[in-house]
């Protein structure tokens, strides 16, 4: 159809890592890719900024596995929430003033 072509357009010009940018949205496909680059091999997380079940939180799943995601997780990942305080949690790393992922101690 019509209104899809300037979408099929871009990606067909995109790489494949361009592809999931364009598909995922910039801003989550940058912190995801962050947060696959900077946990350790294994290590479980949970997420917080994305609403459970949403296809933001779907994908996010698919593109950090074999991360597990549980609650009692290794690391809490932390999409787009300013200032957020979880017990138990440290500051592991951080993209932005509202991003970055924390460390259960």
């Amino acid at each position: 159809k019509k209104k899809y072509l300037n979408g099929y357009r871009i990606l067909i010009a995109r790489n494949e890592e361009g592809k999931r940018a364009y598909t995922y949205g910039e801003g989550l496909f940058e912190f995801l890719s962050f947060c696959k680059s900077s946990l350790p091999s294994l290590a479980s997380y949970d997420l917080v900024g994305i609403e459970a079940g949403s296809l933001d939180s779907r994908r996010s799943i698919y593109y950090l596995y074999p991360h597990i995601k549980i609650e009692n997780a290794d690391y809490l990942l932390v999409f787009n929430k300013p200032d957020f305080k979880k017990t138990g949690y440290n500051l592991y790393k951080r993209l932005d003033n509202s991003r970055f992922i924390l460390k259960r101690v």
